[in-house]
């Protein structure tokens, strides 16, 4: 490969990263038009987990205090009793209701918040990041695109008041590049997660087996934005931005923040993104338009020139962005923003170098790895526990026990092994008792095997369904096509010679249904 022949590929990075950069901007920068606002704050339960005697911050625990006394269910959650943000958050608001107790799950967050979630009570939850200052207007507004096509809204924090540079450097990671992109995503139509303020109705929080649908993946906002689009909802980002004061922050801690935010989107099917976005950042897309420049024969003062030029493009789309969504971007600002892109390089290689994921005092990766791969091992029928049960079979009833999770993971294999099990003028229990979480891709392969059974004329009966399973067959409208018994026993019955009538016929409306 020529010299000119480098030099003109690398002025295309140079130029295509610009484009990239100025039309993300475009995209990202104007908020669309805010819904009306249907909920009252009496309709919102909003969950607020602290750790530690700095998240309960004097702004935080005030901000909670003021939507309780507006009307909304406030539930915040701490782990344990010795935590530091009781005796503060009772010093602030000495009536707090404040839950202790924890789960043992890879999730330290989703430990601390599982009780809120089964705790919350009102139409519409709201699970906030802690320490973001949240008010009753931007609470009902953030909520306002929630519908029946919509079922989630995650309300992206805008970080401020930045009490030194390593702080200003961490607000340049969270408005900055984080936010345009995740914004100009949204407005192209595509699925993005983010933390912030995470907003659901109750009836979709139950379809979505309440915490197990936040833990299905790595990173809880990812898996409860997979695991409501698997319900036939939408999900997008809110155009109303809730504020996260950051006061002074720690080099330190800013950078481990940010390394395991990066370490743990590498574990999820958009780990490119860790990989993309310092290739097309100021850093490196400068770095190669300069080496292009030099390869095509400019003097060096010319290059240094178009490097003044490119951070002066760089830094106005930046600009831009930010103050078309009511973010500050001063002098101090820019140079976090520089900082941030310089570092960039560095951060994914130290992301993609490094094993754990050090969350808490824990490995947030080693524990992901083992229950990835138990549910792996559980998957392909090595466990003593496989996914689908098949049970012995009484007086020619073929009995299949349903894993704990009937999701997208398991639909396909639960639907294979269901169909080849199917014998013309048959009988088969299907048996929930186990199922604490079911999606919409579970409920659809049951749906596929109740209608091949009805083609072979198998009769089939389910059984012991309950809380969020059962709530799932409800609301989907399946409960009304598949033929439901209480017990195991029930469901035996109902499949002895003497009954008559086949419930199967009521699969005719399964088209209707979905």
């Amino acid at each position: 490969m020529t010299v000119d022949t480098l030099a003109w590929i690398g002025l295309g990075w140079w130029l295509a990263s610009l484009i990239i950069h100025w039309a993300s901007a475009a995209l990202a920068r104007t908020p669309r038009p805010v819904q009306p606002v249907r909920y009252q704050a009496a309709d919102f339960s909003v969950i607020a987990p602290m750790n530690g005697e700095s998240d309960a911050s004097p702004a935080y625990v005030g901000a909670l205090r003021a939507l309780s006394e507006a009307g909304a269910e406030v539930l915040v959650c701490v782990a344990n009793e010795s935590d530091g943000a009781v005796a503060t958050t009772r010093a602030l608001w000495p009536e707090a209701p404040i839950l202790i107790g924890s789960d043992a799950t890879f999730n330290p967050k989703m430990n601390n918040v599982r009780k809120g979630l089964d705790a919350a009570t009102r139409r519409v939850v709201a699970l906030c990041d802690a320490g973001i200052v949240l008010d009753v207007d931007t609470l009902r507004r953030a909520a306002a695109p929630l519908s029946d096509k919509v079922g989630l809204v995650l309300a992206l924090k805008a970080a401020e008041a930045a009490g030194n540079f390593p702080a200003a450097v961490e607000r340049a990671y969270i408005d900055g590049h984080q936010a345009r992109f995740l914004f100009a995503a949204d407005r192209l139509g595509l699925a993005v997660a983010s933390g912030g303020v995470t907003i659901l109705s109750q009836d979709t929080l139950q379809r979505i087996g309440r915490v197990a649908g936040f833990n299905r993946w790595i990173a809880d906002d990812y898996s409860v934005t997979r695991s409501v689009r698997e319900l036939g909802l939408a999900t997008q980002l809110g155009e109303v931005m809730p504020r996260l004061p950051l006061g002074r922050r720690d080099w330190a801690q800013v950078w481990q923040r940010q390394v395991r935010w990066a370490r743990t989107r590498l574990r999820l099917p958009v780990w490119p993104l860790v990989l993309w976005e310092p290739a097309i950042g100021w850093v490196v897309s400068g770095g190669v338009g300069m080496a292009a420049l030099l390869a095509a024969g400019l003097t060096v003062d010319r290059v240094a020139l178009a490097m003044v030029l490119h951070t002066a493009l760089w830094l106005a789309g930046e600009k831009w962005f930010m103050t078309g969504r009511g973010l500050a971007f001063g002098w101090r600002d820019a140079g976090a923003a520089l900082v941030r892109e310089a570092l960039s390089p560095i951060l994914m290689i130290q992301a993609v170098s490094k094993r754990t994921i050090d969350w808490r005092g824990t490995d947030l990766g080693g524990q992901w790895r083992t229950q990835g791969a138990r549910e792996r091992a559980v998957g392909d029928g090595v466990s003593e526990e496989p996914v689908l049960s098949k049970m012995d079979t009484t007086a020619d009833i073929a009995t299949f026990k349903l894993p704990e999770c009937t999701d997208s993971t398991t639909s396909s294999r639960i639907e294979q092994m269901m169909l080849a099990a199917l014998k013309p003028g048959g009988r088969m229990i299907v048996d929930g008792s186990a199922v604490t979480y079911m999606s919409a891709a579970g409920v659809r392969a049951l749906a596929t095997v109740l209608h091949r059974a009805e083609e072979q004329r198998t009769r089939v009966v389910l059984c012991s369904f309950s809380g969020p399973a059962a709530d799932c067959l409800m609301v989907s409208g399946f409960s009304r096509l598949f033929d439901i018994a209480g017990s195991l026993e029930e469901a035996e019955a109902r499949l002895r010679p003497n009954l008559s009538g086949s419930p199967v016929k009521r699969l005719h409306l399964r088209g209707a249904a979905g």
